[in-house]
């Protein structure tokens, strides 16, 4: 059934369509209860935290603590390290008087997004462990540096007598050398040890001491031709032989790197070269393993390697 409304300015009656009002009252409501839902989510989101929320503070409180420990525990391995590499310096300028060599070795190193697999909570568990460890390990070093530094600070003479350096200028391994052990014999074509180190260098080389100490003896036999013999102290000798000329006196005092002799081919040699040995409390060593101050590890290796597959001596 219809309704009618009176229209006083029209003096009329007219229908009133309800259905449109209707659904005019449906848009009205509608549109209210979205903004005012809008609004219901905006109060809640600013006022009230879910539990992803709480839990993603929680987190971040604790990643901002733990990202300021991780700042502190490196800045203080840093701090270590750069005096350790100090007190190395001092224990190279004490025992060699000269600066550490530069290692030429290389290291492979893999960066992994740690990230990606893991969440930022083990993520900073497993960060702290590591620097945890690092810091733990620097700190045993620098004890041991500080113990190596204060021997060396109390008796600075028996690392000067240590033969640490080669007999002749070789740093870039120019001269060829034959190791120690079992060699062929170059004139008696057997197998016969080798107690030292050949070095195929001109004749008139310049041979150096290799460590601070004491001319015990220069002999001229038919083996080894003209050789030097040191007494370093501590255990430690070190013979040159096959000169052409010794520089020094029986009983004169050398330090390291003073020039004793020249090279020869004197005595039993098949070829011009420097014969050198170390010993050690009556046993003699490979030499190789002495060259510490001056070699670095690539050097050393490659040294080794070389004069160890070289089956026959020079003398």
């Amino acid at each position: 059934m219809n309704e009618w409304k009176y229209d006083e300015q029209l003096l009329t009656y007219k229908k009133i369509k309800k259905a449109r009002q209707i659904f005019r009252n449906c848009i009205v409501y509608f549109v209210s209860s979205i903004v005012l839902a809008v609004i219901y989510y905006v109060i809640f989101a600013l006022v009230i935290d879910t539990e992803q929320e709480k839990q993603f503070k929680k987190e971040y409180v604790y990643l901002e603590s733990a990202y300021d420990s991780l700042s502190m525990n490196l800045l203080k391995a840093q701090s270590v390290l750069e005096h350790l590499k100090y007190q190395d310096t001092m224990i190279y300028r004490s025992i060699f008087k000269t600066n550490p060599t530069e290692s030429d070795m290389a290291f492979e190193t893999r960066n992994f997004n740690m990230s990606s697999v893991m969440g930022n909570y083990n993520l900073v568990n497993m960060t702290s462990a590591t620097i945890a460890q690092l810091v733990e390990r620097v700190n045993e070093n620098n004890a041991k540096m500080e113990a190596a530094l204060s021997k060396i600070n109390s008796d600075k003479t028996a690392f000067r007598n240590i033969p640490a350096i080669q007999p002749v200028e070789n740093k870039n391994l120019t001269y060829n050398s034959v190791s120690t052990g079992m060699k062929i014999h170059p004139f008696y074509r057997i197998p016969k040890m080798h107690t030292g180190l050949d070095y195929t260098v001109p004749i008139n080389t310049k041979v150096i001491a290799t460590a601070d100490g004491i001319v015990e003896n220069i002999v001229d036999d038919a083996a080894k031709g003209i050789a030097i013999y040191i007494n370093h102290g501590n255990g430690y000798k070190t013979v040159y032989a096959h000169l052409a000329k010794a520089l020094v006196k029986k009983g004169a005092k050398v330090q390291r790197g003073k020039l004793i002799a020249l090279s020869g081919d004197s005595g039993l040699s098949i070829f011009p070269h420097l014969h050198y040995e170390v010993w050690k409390n009556g046993k003699f060593i490979n030499p190789i393993n002495c060259f510490f101050a001056e070699l670095n590890p690539t050097q050393l290796k490659t040294m080794l390697y070389t004069s160890s597959n070289i089956g026959q001596s020079l003398d």
